[in-house]
């Protein structure tokens, strides 16, 4: 408790000297689109796991638009993850470039096929890794959804890695175990930075998720249950995870919105982003899975809808089957029910 606090702290001591606004009482958060981009800006430099990156962050009508370089598509997404928690955004537009690795292509699939094979929430012996131009394949087989979009994450943490096209086919045709299941809700909140600085306990029998600990508000609880209920989970409970206000990630929050209030911030999003003008895409939000369908005229306008889509909150799957056809896009997305229409 005393170094979750200690580090929860210290944050937001960063985030008041660096906006000067020390004398603010911890429980403002950023207001206006200036102020929001300059929370943002800080807060991802405060973060450890974000070093060597250069960030730029803009806002405009609750819409946050990163650009600069990273190092890994895991960083990348870091520091959206870290934008779109903010307060006042609905959703959050990745521009942000990979640096060229040093590893040729054939490196960089040994070494996501390696960390694949470690990891304890998948069972990789059914999936395929090619590396073209630092873009990521992954073909063959797994058990769930879950399993499917963990197998992309993991892949994202290879530096150098710039996109990631996600084949895997899911079966449904295996039952996850209790060590699987606390193997991923475990890697969820270390890979979250929400919950940074938090000692989350994960316990998992029979399907039943047991959560203990302590986290900053309810907002930050709701969204760990939220997150917590993957495929093969019955139940969560939350008797042993406790609220304490001292430990509130101050100016961030857990978001869980509707599937319709999802929907329509995909289509501001996909507004706002100019890789994605006149993009014929459609979109279909199921819980936590936005489904994106359609046509563009390359994989570098298929892999941007694919990041604005994860940009959103409350979103824990993207299912990409946008098809490639070399061709100009002529459509825009309708939030009104995800399907296109031609201007």
């Amino acid at each position: 408790m005393k170094n979750s606090l200690l580090f929860r702290s210290l944050r937001w001591m960063i985030l008041a000297t660096a906006l000067e606004t020390a004398a603010a009482t911890p429980s403002m958060g950023p207001s206006g689109a200036e102020e929001t981009a300059d929370f943002i800006t800080v807060d991802v430099q405060a973060d450890r796991l974000l070093v060597g990156c250069k960030i730029d962050v803009s806002v405009a009508k609750d819409i946050a638009t990163l650009s600069g370089t990273v190092l890994s598509l895991e960083q990348a997404e870091r520091a959206v993850a870290r934008a779109k928690s903010t307060e006042g955004v609905r959703a959050v537009v990745n521009q942000l470039k990979i640096v060229d690795p040093v590893a040729k292509d054939a490196v960089l699939a040994e070494r996501v096929k390696q960390r694949l094979a470690k990891s304890p929430a998948l069972d990789s012996s059914r999936v395929k890794v090619s590396v073209d131009k630092r873009r990521a394949t992954l073909l063959g087989q797994v058990g769930t959804w879950d399993e499917q979009e963990l197998a992309r994450e993991i892949a994202t943490e290879i530096p150098g890695i710039k996109a990631i096209n996600n084949r895997l086919e899911v079966t449904f045709d295996t039952v996850r175990t209790d060590a699987a299941i606390k193997a991923q809700i475990q890697f969820i909140v270390a890979d979250d930075p929400l919950y940074a600085g938090t000692n989350i306990d994960v316990r998992v029998k029979d399907g039943v998720v047991d959560l203990g600990g302590e986290v900053g508000s309810t907002s930050e609880k709701d969204q760990l249950v939220h997150r917590a209920f993957v495929t093969g989970v019955t139940n969560v409970k939350t008797d042993d995870l406790m609220i304490s206000r001292a430990m509130a990630m101050e100016g961030m929050s857990g978001k869980v919105p509707s599937a319709k209030a999802t929907l329509e911030s995909l289509s501001a999003a996909f507004n706002a982003d100019p890789r994605l003008k006149n993009a014929d895409i459609r979109a279909q939000v199921v819980d936590k899975v936005v489904k994106l369908s359609g046509s563009v005229r390359d994989e570098e306008t298929r892999a941007a809808a694919e990041s604005t889509a994860r940009g959103l909150p409350g979103v824990m799957i993207v299912s990409n089957e946008i098809q490639v056809n070399g061709g100009s896009d002529t459509a825009a997305l309708d939030p009104a029910d995800g399907r296109v229409i031609t201007p």
